[in-house]
């Protein structure tokens, strides 16, 4: 009541000075400081959708200022970014008054870019078969879970997060070189896993952004305009790959350094038997075995327990994933994904298990958008039993994110953000990958 009565007073008072019009809205209950700052009649008003420099949120200036952005005051960059940035701080706030939700969103580094500029961090476009048809599952050679027998009983919980490699969260940078990052950081942590300390070594993601051909299109048009992880992985095992020392990251396509006959003998590989599940062993005369590798295997698509075997047995595993509305993701479980969504970025799962506080299963990705974004640069998915028959859609676009030339017009996709959909494991360390897959498995050598 005390208020009201002041309110009432202070109106009053004002009343000679301030139009009739004025006082009846200071009746509806405006405050004396918002009555002093409306205009006088006839004063200048602004036009409609003008904004000042000095009318940026305070929000805008202090992630400005964090993350190094500079943009001139009052310029058309300045006014684009400072828009955006107020559409994802309205997105950020709707997601996080969601009622029971799992994972929460924040602003980053990420949230004054476009669309288009966001879409080139998700450069990996997966590797579609070319050919294929909707729900075709290729063997394509011997798999993981593909010998007869009893394998072993996998564990509730699994992570690789302790490996000097998994330590190292990268950053892609405006490249779209995800496919190759997630490429290169596989195989140093299965190098650091399954080699002796002094053989285990890193892996140059700069010589295969630059040197891997991609003349079906498998995920884009090659470099930082997306290529796959089964071209990178062939591409080590044929013919070698240097150190990140000797070709240090510089998120650009650049020039392949490699002979130009060497150039020309790759060439010669199909993209169509490389996207296809199975394995693919070393063979003589390819360069891969002199760092310990001897072969890579595409795992059965949309394979909810190979998967797991997969990291259980070998190691981390480059995965594939929708990745569009990942950009806000600040921690928790995400489970925002569509069943049918584009699959078009490429990780690194380096393990799975369960929250206990949330009672929900996930997987644990490493992604390649640098150590402030997320979980410490990581992203924790929902994972369910039922992901491979329960959580399905259909790519209807895998011309924009898992298509090689000549591809098909869809394909099914499992799991949350598809990430059953095309994963990969390398093998290192062994003469004969085969032999060393019965091992793991509790299978005995086939018989001579």
């Amino acid at each position: 009541m005390l208020v009201a009565h002041t309110q009432v007073f202070l109106c009053a008072i004002l009343f000679t000075a301030i139009s009739a019009q004025v006082d009846d809205v200071c009746l509806k209950g405006r405050s004396f400081i918002q009555k002093a700052m409306m205009p006088m009649p006839g004063a200048m008003m602004p036009m409609p959708g003008a904004k000042l420099a000095s009318s940026a949120p305070v929000e805008f200036q202090a992630f400005m200022k964090k993350h190094g952005h500079r943009y001139a005051v009052g310029s058309q960059e300045y006014e684009k970014r400072m828009e955006l940035f107020e559409q994802r701080l309205e997105e950020v706030n709707r997601l996080n008054s969601r009622t029971e939700k799992l994972w929460t969103a924040a602003i980053n580094r990420l949230s004054d870019r476009t669309d288009s500029e966001l879409a080139s961090l998700r450069g990996w476009r997966g590797g579609a078969v070319p050919g294929s048809r909707l729900g075709h599952r290729s063997s394509g050679g011997i798999g993981l879970l593909s010998l007869n027998g009893r394998v072993k009983p996998l564990p509730d919980e699994a992570s690789w997060t302790h490996l000097n490699t998994t330590q190292q969260i990268r950053d892609q940078g405006s490249c779209g070189s995800c496919w190759a990052i997630a490429s290169a950081a596989v195989l140093e942590a299965h190098s650091e896993i399954h080699m002796p300390q002094a053989d285990s070594r890193s892996f140059s993601t700069q010589e295969l952004v630059s040197c891997v051909l991609n003349t079906d299109n498998c995920g884009g048009k090659g470099g930082c305009d997306g290529a796959t992880v089964e071209l990178a992985f062939d591409f080590a095992l044929n013919h070698g790959l240097a150190q990140e020392s000797e070709k240090p990251y510089q998120q650009v396509t650049g020039e392949c350094q490699r002979p130009a006959e060497e150039l020309l003998a790759m060439q010669a590989t199909s993209s169509t038997s490389l996207t296809m599940p199975g394995s693919h062993l070393h063979m003589p005369g390819m360069k891969g075995s002199s760092f310990g590798m001897t072969g890579w295997e595409r795992l059965p698509e949309n394979g909810y327990e190979p998967l797991m075997r997969a990291v259980v047995e070998r190691g981390p595993v480059a995965v594939s994933v929708a990745a569009s509305k990942w950009f806000s993701y600040d921690g928790g479980i995400f489970d925002d994904c569509d069943r049918d969504a584009v699959i078009d970025h490429a990780v690194m799962l380096v393990g799975y298990g369960a929250d206990t506080d949330l009672d929900e299963k996930f997987w644990l990705i490493q992604n390649s958008w640098g150590p402030d974004w997320g979980e410490a640069g990581r992203i924790r998915l929902l994972r369910t039993d039922g992901d491979e028959t329960e959580s399905c859609g259909v790519d209807h676009q895998p011309e924009l994110g898992t298509g090689c030339k000549g591809g098909p017009e869809q394909v099914p996709v499992c799991g949350q953000c598809g990430i059953l959909y095309d994963s990969v494991v390398p093998y290192f360390g062994e003469a004969d990958a085969e032999s060393h897959r019965r091992e793991q498995l509790g299978h005995a050598a086939p018989s001579q």
